[in-house]
């Protein structure tokens, strides 16, 4: 599954993005620093966007995996969705491209999943508080079809004209679209 995504959107243009749809993305902690990566992996910092008040979103800052429910056990990084509802911590993680691996062998098949149509997307996260400062998960949905033939599995896309309803009360979750994504080999790194 998903461990590794690429971040290079500025703060600016997911405020644009944001403007779109008649929604105030502010930075309740300043701009965040957030340098433009190719690699964001598990227990990197990257930014997060939740509701705020008044019909706004706030993107700030946090690191990436759940701390594990009992000792010995690995960082939560990806969360299915399938029978559970978020009521609470629902976040929006923005990713310029991600990887999926394939094979079982060192060193395995990497491939890279990028948006068709646009500069990015915003996977369906969870955010929680813990003792060291927040940490959030990225959900996943069954692969859609772009997916299939590399993964059962893919992160959840949320589409541009549901990021307000995702933040606010939640949606349900869906693999992507046909066409969503394009997919292609990339080396090893």
């Amino acid at each position: 599954m998903c461990n590794a995504y690429a971040m290079k959107i500025p703060p600016s243009a997911l405020v644009q993005a944001f403007h779109q749809f008649r929604i105030s993305l502010v930075f309740p902690e300043g701009t965040p620093n957030a340098e433009p990566t190719d690699m964001v992996r598990p227990t990197d910092p990257a930014p997060v966007i939740r509701a705020g008040a008044d019909g706004t979103a706030t993107l700030t800052m946090a690191r990436w995996g759940l701390p594990p429910s009992a000792p010995k056990r690995p960082l939560l990084i990806n969360m299915r969705t399938e029978g559970r509802r978020f009521d609470q911590g629902r976040a929006l993680i923005p990713a310029s491209w991600f990887h999926e691996y394939t094979g079982t062998r060192y060193p395995k098949t990497k491939w890279t999943l990028q948006p068709i149509d646009q500069d990015f997307v915003l996977f369906a996260g969870l955010v929680r508080p813990t003792p060291v400062g927040e940490r959030f998960t990225l959900l996943t949905v069954d692969a859609g079809s772009d997916v299939q033939p590399i993964h059962a599995r893919q992160p959840a896309i949320v589409s541009p004209t549901d990021w307000g309803a995702w933040l606010t009360q939640g949606i349900r979750l869906a693999p992507s679209a046909a066409g969503t994504l394009k997919v292609f080999q990339t080396p090893s790194s």
